[in-house]
């Protein structure tokens, strides 16, 4: 019998990508509380700035925005997606090597990911950055850490798209609200979702609830799609 990956029969790993800034981890966030409350997440930089606390060198890197090397960004990623399986990660790949470092790992492993890619304009970016108040988001560093995705972000685009037996692809608009951002995401999530668990899916019913602190109907839309692909993934479990 084939094996059947844990994330709705369909994905055995989550990846998001885009620049810092752009949405991912208040997606993640989302996808944590209302969706798939077991998965293992986490974010290079995350990881890379806990590793920097021990290591100068990859401080320095960290602080200077500069791209870790290929051989210890893909050996961190591999750490963690082995011991962390269903997962999600942020952050990887970040250039065409680790793209095509990354498909021999999937290939090998026999999984099938599920991409977010998220786009966000530099303005936005800058203005979100400066509200948290990070030390390594100085003006300078957002805009060459937003040079250096504009210049190798296609290529790895090109080698996941071009990978369509291993990779399921959602594109996102991150300048939106970030409700609406996570209401698109679950919206692509269905519509790649195989039509013959819709069909078998019986009396289904989740609430719709509308709190009064709210003020727009994305939130309530969220809650409700969640509990549709709750629903779901627990037949499926079954």
């Amino acid at each position: 019998m084939a094996r059947k990956p844990p994330i709705l029969e369909k994905w055995d790993f989550i990846l998001m990508l885009g620049e810092s800034g752009a949405g991912k981890g208040t997606l993640v966030e989302g996808i944590k509380r209302h969706w798939l409350p077991e998965v293992n997440a986490a974010g290079m930089g995350d990881i890379f700035r806990r590793r920097a606390t021990d290591d100068p060198e990859i401080k320095q890197l960290t602080e200077q925005g500069v791209l870790i090397d290929d051989k210890v960004a893909y050996r961190i990623f591999c750490d963690f997606a082995d011991s962390n399986h269903p997962g999600l990660i942020d952050g990887f790949p970040r250039n065409r090597q680790q793209a095509i470092n990354l498909i021999k790992f999937i290939k090998e492993k026999g999984w099938r990911v599920l991409v977010v890619d998220l786009h966000c304009n530099i303005d936005k970016i800058i203005e979100r950055l400066l509200s948290r108040s990070r030390a390594d988001d100085k003006l300078s560093i957002m805009y060459k850490r937003h040079t250096d995705h504009m210049n190798l972000h296609p290529a790895v685009m090109e080698e996941i798209k071009n990978r369509p037996d291993i990779f399921d692809v959602i594109t996102l608009n991150g300048n939106l609200n970030a409700e609406i951002v996570f209401s698109n995401f679950l919206l692509d999530v269905l519509r790649l979702v195989d039509m013959l668990n819709l069909y078998e899916l019986n009396n289904f019913e989740a609430a719709f609830n509308v709190y009064e602190s709210e003020t727009n109907i994305n939130p309530a839309i969220n809650r409700w799609l969640c509990g549709f692909l709750n629903k779901l993934q627990e037949r499926e479990q079954r």
